[in-house]
């Protein structure tokens, strides 16, 4: 099974799994992690270690941030460095988590294949209406 995470500063996260909820329904693979304003940097690690348990190639995780070099992306980071069953992704959006969900719970995907395919969509994932 491969558990997809959304994390960001604020609200953000929550608001894209609601977002994700309305538009396709609840999804048992979709968590979302907040970093609060008054949280710590601890703090968030031990929401991220309460989360990522059983790390293995039958148990994988995406983590998507809402930017690179932000507190959640660092903390998230220290994961997958740890482990290549771990992926962190930064520029989360709705289109991107939506399609990272469905995918993760395809028979047979990997989280190699998963990252590979949303890297792959991403440029279609954002873009300026043309009138």
């Amino acid at each position: 099974m491969i558990h997809v995470f959304v994390t960001s500063h604020g609200g953000m996260a929550e608001g894209i799994l609601e977002s994700v909820e309305m538009l396709i329904g609840k999804q048992e693979n979709l968590t979302a992690i907040t970093f609060g304003k008054e949280m710590g940097v601890d703090e968030l690690e031990e929401c991220f270690q309460k989360e990522i348990v059983d790390v293995s190639e039958k148990n994988q995780y995406l983590i998507l941030c809402d930017l690179k070099g932000g507190t959640p992306f660092n903390t998230a980071a220290r994961f997958s460095f740890k482990n290549e069953n771990v992926a962190v992704m930064y520029g989360m959006n709705l289109p991107l988590v939506i399609t990272a969900s469905l995918e993760a719970s395809e028979e047979g995907q990997t989280l190699k294949k998963l990252t590979e395919s949303l890297m792959a969509q991403l440029v279609d994932t954002i873009g300026l209406s043309e009138l």
